[in-house]
């Protein structure tokens, strides 16, 4: 399964973003949040493979930015996202979840900016 979260990405841990109130950030994450449970709901019906959130998936992130990205940069930028897949397709983060997490380098599109999330069963 192939989403799509529209959306400037910003890295929070440079530019105006690192010097802001928490209050701020917590908005910034919470709107990411919410653009990634809305794509979720309209990928629907998913997968039967990805229905239980505890069985053992790769999940693939791909950045579209408008410009160069350091590779350090994309994680924290796509970390709001990663969480909104808790409780809906994953149980859980964690390192002992079962749980692959790629971060593709990130693609320069100016035209289409966001993130592709791409969802599949990881093979046992």
């Amino acid at each position: 399964m192939i989403i799509f979260v529209g959306g400037a990405l910003r890295n929070p841990l440079n530019g105006s973003l690192s010097r802001a109130h928490w209050s701020h950030k917590s908005r910034w994450a919470k709107e990411w949040k919410h653009r990634t449970r809305v794509a979720l709901l309209e990928a629907r019906p998913w997968p039967p493979a990805l229905l239980e959130p505890a069985d053992p998936k790769r999940i693939t992130f791909t950045a579209h930015v408008a410009g160069k990205w350091d590779d350090d940069s994309i994680p924290a930028a796509i970390k709001p996202a990663r969480d909104a897949l808790i409780g809906n397709v994953i149980h859980s983060d964690a390192p002992d979840s079962g749980h692959e997490f790629i971060y593709a380098p990130a693609v320069i599109d100016r035209k289409h900016r966001g993130i592709q999330i791409a969802i599949t069963a990881k093979e046992p």
